[in-house]
């Protein structure tokens, strides 16, 4: 595709500080503007070098000597299957302009159509979350999925569970903390190529920056950033999902939790998000209210009795198979079936030791 100007210099400069945001802030400063500081270069010597220092300073002007350079780093990125939108791009969401740091530019692959459109919301949790909970945020994201784009990471655990969900509705972007050029966890490289064949991946990063630890953190602005709201359900005390919980809140987003038994470590996040204010989630609804939305028809299905009964109990929070027996007058041989046909319905899912939750 083509690239203004403007752009282009936006693609060079990022080239050039690929991670450092605040010096290339400061350099982009310095000129009003990218395509202003790169017409005027030499007259921003002094203050380049008190920012970046003598050699990159040097690597800048001959970059910018070499008229080969921006030329072959736009046929890399095209060769690559890597589009670019820039911050000066009207299609960059405009989610994402309002943040405090907005990255220069968006690496994307994939249908960047996701972009703009549905609304979004973020599904985050630890890589260590529990299973039934990792199959209920896969369950979640599929049905939400059907009206909004879901965004999520790479990481194993609840972001692949999301990913995978969203998936089948193909409407999902995957928001990484490193370049293309690299994969990380490298085990889930099969799923980042369906990302990319089906919904979008995005990163503020060239190709050839590699994952590093403190790239996460400054990744979860992105995750929170182009979302309406965001979903957390499950995180230690210690866990990155904090970080984004708190990007989404401080920037006026809506902010959702799973809630979690007491002493449940992989869920201290998430309760904690909910004592401050953040919207307790055990049901779909609570979602799709918060945004005016209706899901499909399909979602509409017709239940039993004793199905309405059960699911009703469910609706109040996760209960064990004895509470639903006591709570609807039913005996625990009598319930199997109707769990197994609201499961089938994927209205309710088993959290593992007899104890069910409604999906919706």
């Amino acid at each position: 595709m083509g690239y203004s100007r403007e752009e282009k210099a936006l693609l060079w400069l990022d080239s050039l500080f690929p991670v450092d945001y605040a010096r290339k802030e400061k350099i982009r400063a310095l000129g009003g503007s990218a395509y202003a500081l790169v017409s005027s270069f030499p007259q921003f010597e002094r203050a380049i070098v008190a920012i970046a220092g003598e050699e990159n300073f040097a690597a800048m002007r001959l970059s910018l000597q070499s008229p080969a350079y921006l030329n072959d780093l736009l046929e890399r990125y095209a060769h690559e299957g890597i589009e670019c939108i820039t911050a000066e791009s009207s299609r960059y969401p405009e989610n994402l302009r309002n943040i405090e740091r907005p990255p220069f530019v968006l690496y994307c692959k994939g249908n960047t159509q996701l972009l703009a459109g549905a609304p979004k919301l973020t599904i985050v949790g630890s890589r260590r979350t529990l299973p039934p909970v990792t199959d209920l945020t896969r369950r979640f994201a599929e049905a939400l999925s059907e009206k909004m784009t879901i965004v999520s990471g790479l990481a194993d655990g609840a972001d692949s569970a999301a990913v995978r969900g969203a998936l089948q509705n193909a409407n999902v972007i995957s928001v990484l903390a490193s370049g293309f050029a690299h994969v990380y966890p490298e085990c889930n490289r099969s799923l980042l190529e369906e990302v990319i064949r089906s919904g979008l991946a995005v990163t503020e990063y060239p190709p050839d920056v590699s994952p590093q630890k403190y790239l996460f953190p400054v990744r979860n602005r992105i995750l929170a950033g182009l979302s309406d709201g965001t979903l957390v359900v499950s995180g230690s005390e210690k866990s990155g999902t904090r970080h984004t919980a708190r990007f989404a809140s401080e920037n006026g987003r809506k902010v959702f939790a799973f809630p979690y038994n007491i002493g449940v470590e992989s869920g201290a996040v998430c309760n904690n998000i909910i004592k401050q204010g953040g919207k307790l989630v055990d049901n779909l609804v609570d979602i799709t209210a918060a945004f005016g939305i209706h899901l499909t028809e399909k979602e509409k299905i017709e239940l039993t009795a004793e199905e309405e009964a059960v699911l009703a109990v469910l609706r109040g929070g996760e209960a064990h198979v004895s509470q639903l027996a006591a709570r609807t007058g039913k005996k625990t041989f009598e319930l199997q079936p109707v769990l197994t046909a609201l499961e089938i319905k994927k209205m309710i899912v088993d959290c593992g030791g007899n104890r069910y939750c409604a999906v919706r």
